[in-house]
């Protein structure tokens, strides 16, 4: 694969990262997300998560007239970078129930 293509299937871009850290306190913190058609996505955090976590990920536009909507994965620690940060792929997140779940009177 020629190195112009390689670069065309990786991007990344600035995002707000929110939810509940393993110590159960709320946090906001900007990372880059990573992603590319082979390993997802990727966020690079400075805590740790519980396995499993729930995050919400916004994307950073710095030209938009308005905040982008949160978007809810499920976080899987994959590893430690170099810094000692900790990084996690990023699972997309199913409803648990539908609406056919529930019932109407």
């Amino acid at each position: 694969m020629e190195t112009s293509e390689l670069l065309s299937l990786k991007q990344n871009g600035l995002v707000e990262v929110s939810g509940w850290d393993e110590d159960e306190i709320f946090f906001v913190e900007r990372s880059e997300l990573d992603w590319d058609e082979y390993a997802g996505k990727h966020v690079t955090l400075t805590r740790m998560l519980t396995e499993g976590s729930i995050i919400f990920v916004r994307p950073i536009l710095p030209t938009a007239m308005h905040r982008a909507n949160p978007i809810p994965y499920e976080a899987e620690f994959v590893g430690c970078s170099p810094e000692g940060h900790h990084q996690f792929r990023l699972n997309g997140v199913q409803p648990k129930f539908g609406r056919e779940d529930f019932t109407v009177n």
